[in-house]
């Protein structure tokens, strides 16, 4: 058996000014430096052995800042875990697209898995590229808990499949908010056991997210 626990980084500055980030990054903002260290000092008593993080510097970041709370010596990097990218939207705001793209954004608030974002990537490449990963870690790291740090969309769609729900369906999984914890225990057998589900309890009321965000506004 391996325990995993997945988490996204800490908010950043696109985070709060509204642009999509997919590939593209912004650094972590003071408030999303806090959040990594708070869930660092929440994860001190999993016995976490290993961070695995995405590729991309906003997570680089908040991998860093758990990795310093749990006095690990390092990060191991994995462009697998990177965010979904968002093709010719990146660096853009996503109210401005909204104005500019009415009629597409009434069918993504449906279900973004319907659109094909031009120049991007879809929601089963990014699940087959991140689940084909993470496939690999009850092998190279038996019995031992890995924290894995990625991006919004990536981290919803790995739960999606840890769970065994659909890429299609939406409502059926809490959407992951700056530094959320989800935390499965992966067994031999192939049953995936889930123990904790986009919480982040860990966050003081001066640094919790932002309410209300969902895939319908900022989901990177």
């Amino acid at each position: 058996m391996i325990k995993i626990i997945f988490t996204r980084h800490g908010e950043t500055l696109w985070n709060i000014e509204g642009r999509v980030q997919g590939a593209m990054d912004s650094p972590l903002t003071p408030k999303g430096v806090l959040q990594a260290r708070k869930l660092g000092q929440r994860l001190q008593g999993e016995g976490i052995t290993r961070i695995y993080s995405s590729d991309l510097p906003r997570a680089q970041a908040t991998a860093d800042e758990i990795r310093q709370e749990l006095s690990l010596q390092e990060v191991m990097i994995h462009p697998s875990l990177r965010e979904l990218s968002f093709g010719e939207w990146e660096g853009k705001s996503w109210w401005e697209l909204r104005k500019l793209h009415p009629e597409l954004f009434t069918i993504w608030d449906k279900g973004p898995h319907q659109i094909q974002i031009p120049g991007g990537e879809t929601m089963w490449e990014v699940t087959d590229r991140a689940w084909h990963f993470i496939q690999e870690l009850p092998r190279l790291h038996a019995g031992e808990t890995l924290c894995i740090v990625t991006h919004g969309m990536t981290l919803q769609l790995i739960v999606k499949k840890a769970l065994g729900i659909p890429v299609e369906q939406w409502e059926d999984v809490p959407w992951q908010h700056n530094t959320a914890v989800n935390i499965f225990e992966f067994y031999d057998d192939g049953h995936i056991k889930p123990l904790v589900l986009a919480d982040h309890s860990h966050l003081d009321d001066e640094i919790k997210p932002a309410s209300g965000f969902t895939t319908k506004n900022k989901p990177e």
